[in-house]
């Protein structure tokens, strides 16, 4: 187990990855393509780090991604017990959240184009200032979410759990988009 260390400009594709980090910060770490699916992170800071194609996996707990590239990360195989994320001016289009359980995580000024999250359960989680272009939201329970700040999201109220489920009126159109209507 890795505790309370700094890691600044690494390139995991070149090291070899502990199974456990715990109170750790990386800073501008390369983890493109690695597959972390046998690491679990425990009260870690990411900040400025490329996790482009990364595979997730294993338990993330209050773990905060600040300033990172993840574009089509992988995270269908987190662990039930993962809690406690945080994603901060991030990049996460093409990211891979389907299948997954990750309730109060926050999404603030973040890019999730096309970012898929089908049958998921987001219960609680926030999208703060997120632009949200062609995610996919089908089977997904969105009770309690929180989507005021965000935009450009299409979301079929059939296919989903929206109880109590937070949207800014200027959005509307996103929740008729499955109606093939014309709205002037």
């Amino acid at each position: 187990m890795t505790e309370k260390q700094l890691f600044e400009q690494v390139r995991f594709d070149e090291v070899m990855l502990d199974t456990e980090y715990s109170q750790c910060t990386f800073h501008a770490c390369d983890f493109s393509k690695t597959n972390l699916q046998r690491s679990s992170f425990d009260t870690c800071r990411f900040e400025s780090c490329d996790f482009s194609l990364t595979k997730f996996g294993h338990v993330l707990r209050d773990v905060v991604f600040t300033d990172c590239r993840m574009t089509g990360a992988e995270f269908t195989e987190l662990n039930k017990f993962s809690n406690g994320l945080v994603f901060e001016k991030s990049m996460l289009n093409y990211a891979n959240f389907v299948g997954i359980k990750i309730h109060k995580t926050v999404f603030r000024d973040c890019l999730l184009h096309e970012a898929y999250f089908d049958d998921s359960d987001l219960t609680a989680s926030c999208f703060d200032l997120c632009d949200l272009t062609r995610a996919s939201f089908h089977r997904t329970n969105l009770e309690k979410v929180d989507f005021f700040s965000s935009f450009h999201f299409t979301i079929d109220p059939t296919q989903c759990k929206l109880k109590k489920t937070i949207f800014p009126e200027s959005e509307l159109r996103g929740l008729v988009a499955h109606l093939n209507i014309i709205i002037k």
